[in-house]
C-alpha cells in the first residue's frame, strides 16, 4: 500500500454513540433503533441546561473513556458543523423577537463541549477544537501529532448533530466517537496515520511533465470506491477496528488536495 506515514500511536480505548444505532457494529450492519438521546452523565445540575445534542454526544463518548485515563488528558474535539442546531435556534429567536437567549448564546461556540468537559472532570489540561468539512481527518491529525510531540495521552472526540431542516440538512442521525491515544509501546491497539494519494471526484489530475501513459488502476481507487467520505461509516469503522485483531484501513477524509488521511491497523501480533 502506498502512502507517507506520519506516525504511529496506540489506541487505548474507543467509544461510540449514535442516536439511531446501539453500537458501531449495528451501524455497519444496518441495524437501526428508534431515536435514543445520550445520557451524558458527566454533566449534572445546571451544567446540563441548554446543552445541544452535539455537546451531549461529545460528553457521552468522553465519559465512556473517563475511567481509562490515569489523569485528565489533553483533549482534541472535532466537528464538521459545530453547534449548528443552537445557531439555528438563535437565528429563529432573533427573527421572531429581535432578542436571543444569553444562556443559549454562551453555548453556541465551537469549544462549548470542550469547556464543559474540562469543568466537569476538573481538568486543567490543554484542549482545542477543530472544525470544517474534513474535521474527522483534521482531528485525527491534530490528536496524533499532539500525542507524539507531547508524549502524553490525548483524548480525541468527534461528533456532529443533524443539520436543521431550515438549512436543508442531509441527515437525521447524530453520532459521536471518542478515542484515547497513547504512545507507550505495547499498550492498546497499534495504528498508523498515513497520507495516501487520491483523486477527487469531478477533478482531473494535472498531467505529468512528460507523457507517461495512462494512470494505473490503483491510482483511481478512491475516486471510484469511496469518492465521498461518509462520517457515520468512518466513525463506526474506526471504533470497530480498535476492537478487532485483523488488519484494517479506514479512510478518514481529505487532508490536502490530492491526498487522503488513512488510519491503518496492522494485524495484532497478540491475537
Amino acid at each position: 500500500m502506498t502512502g507517507t506515514t506520519i506516525g504511529s500511536v496506540r489506541i487505548l480505548g474507543a467509544a461510540f454513540f449514535s442516536t439511531h444505532h446501539a453500537s458501531a457494529q449495528d451501524l455497519l450492519a444496518g441495524r437501526e433503533r428508534a431515536f435514543t438521546p445520550p445520557s451524558y452523565g458527566l454533566l449534572v445540575g445546571r451544567a446540563r441546561r441548554f446543552t445541544s445534542l452535539l455537546t451531549q454526544m461529545h460528553i457521552e463518548v468522553c465519559g465512556a473513556l473517563q475511567s481509562i485515563a490515569a489523569e485528565p488528558p489533553i483533549a482534541v474535539f472535532a466537528t464538521c458543523h459545530g453547534e449548528i442546531q443552537t445557531a439555528e435556534k438563535l437565528l429563529a429567536e432573533f427573527r421572531e423577537g429581535a432578542m436571543v437567549s444569553s444562556a443559549r448564546f454562551a453555548l453556541s461556540v465551537h469549544n462549548t463541549a470542550s469547556g464543559l468537559y474540562s469543568v466537569a472532570i476538573g481538568s486543567h489540561a490543554p484542549t482545542t477544537t477543530v472544525t470544517g468539512a474534513n474535521a474527522i481527518a483534521a482531528g485525527w491529525l491534530e490528536a496524533s501529532l499532539t500525542a507524539l510531540e507531547a508524549q502524553q495521552t490525548v483524548l480525541l472526540s468527534i461528533a456532529d448533530e443533524p443539520i436543521p431542516a431550515a438549512l436543508q440538512g442531509p441527515s437525521e442521525v447524530g453520532a459521536a466517537a471518542a478515542f484515547l491515544l497513547g504512545v507507550a509501546p505495547g499498550a492498546g491497539r497499534a495504528a498508523q496515520l498515513v497520507v495516501a494519494p487520491s483523486i477527487e471526484r469531478g477533478r482531473t489530475p494535472s498531467p505529468p511533465a512528460k507523457p507517461s501513459g495512462p494512470l494505473p488502476p490503483d491510482s483511481l481507487r478512491l475516486s471510484i470506491e469511496s469518492p465521498d467520505i461518509n462520517p457515520l461509516q468512518v466513525l463506526a469503522r474506526a471504533v470497530d477496528a480498535v476492537t478487532r485483531d485483523e488488519a484494517a484501513t479506514v479512510p478518514l477524509g481529505r487532508i490536502q488536495p490530492g491526498a487522503t488521511l488513512e488510519l491503518r491497523f496492522p494485524q495484532d501480533a497478540r491475537a
